[in-house]
C-alpha cells in the first residue's frame, strides 16, 4: 500500500518533520509532548502529527530594554 503524497504547504507535521522545522532532535518533541508543552494529535496507534501553528506557539518574543521582559509576562 503506497503512502498517500502530501503537499509541502501540510498543517499537520510527523515527528521527525517538526524536529526539522525546529532545528532539534525529534526526542527534543517527543520530550515536550510528554511534559505537555506540546500538543500533539495521535492517529490511530503509532502515527503521530503536530501543527505547524503549535510549534511557532513554543516562542515568545524578548523586548529589550533596561531590564528586558517576556512580552507574555508584561
Amino acid at each position: 500500500m503506497a503512502n498517500p503524497v502530501r503537499s509541502e504547504n501540510s498543517n499537520l507535521l510527523s515527528l521527525q518533520e517538526s524536529a526539522d522545522y525546529l532545528g532539534v532532535h525529534k526526542n527534543t518533541i517527543r520530550n515536550l509532548i510528554t511534559r505537555k508543552t506540546l500538543k500533539a494529535q495521535r492517529i490511530g496507534s503509532r502515527i503521530v502529527r503536530i501543527a505547524r501553528q503549535d510549534l511557532d506557539a513554543l516562542f515568545s518574543t524578548y523586548e529589550s530594554g533596561e531590564f528586558g521582559c517576556w512580552q507574555t509576562k508584561c
